[in-house]
């Protein structure tokens, strides 16, 4: 669910912490980057049926988080650390709390969790009613989405373009 995490991530760091200096660019990257990573693992390493590995883990995003206050700096790290927060709340959408071995890995072992799955596959689009919720989820994103597309008039192309450069959401 690509748009269900970008969509929630996006709410809750507005809910939370407004439009104040933050990079809602590298939120929304951060929301996508744990199933970016793990998909990218799950081709080269590791097997198995549940597409949730290192990535979905806490010390994943800690790591990231340790990485980008300690490399960078001022204004840079602001933006950047949207990155360590999109790929928390993306945990926190996924309900990784639930499956415990993953999420707290490795305090349980070094074996992931089988359930719950990633829900992508060909089977989500070759048999759409078995996955309403997966479906339900992007439709809930894309409204959020909108939301934002049209409460911050980002269809106007000068606001549009000043988005992309900067991340910032104007009144």
């Amino acid at each position: 669910m690509i748009l269900w995490h970008m969509g929630v991530a996006a709410l809750i760091v507005y809910v939370t912490l407004g439009r104040r200096r933050i990079d809602y660019r590298y939120v929304l990257l951060g929301a996508v980057l744990p199933d970016a990573v793990d998909a990218a693992l799950g081709t080269f390493w590791f097997e198995g049926p549940s597409g949730r590995w290192i990535a979905h883990s806490l010390v994943a995003v800690v790591a990231l988080a340790v990485v980008i206050i300690v490399a960078l700096r001022a204004e840079r790290r602001v933006a950047v650390f949207g990155l360590a927060v999109g790929w928390l709340l993306h945990l926190v959408t996924d309900g990784m709390w639930s499956a415990p071995e993953t999420f707290y890995w490795p305090a349980f072992g070094t074996d992931f969790a089988a359930v719950p799955a990633e829900p992508y596959s060909w089977d989500v689009f070759t048999s759409p009613l078995d996955h309403l919720w997966t479906w339900g989820g992007e439709v809930a994103g894309v409204l959020i989405l909108a939301w934002f597309w049209v409460a911050f008039r980002l269809g106007e192309e000068r606001r549009f373009r000043t988005f992309l450069r900067d991340g910032y959401l104007r009144p």
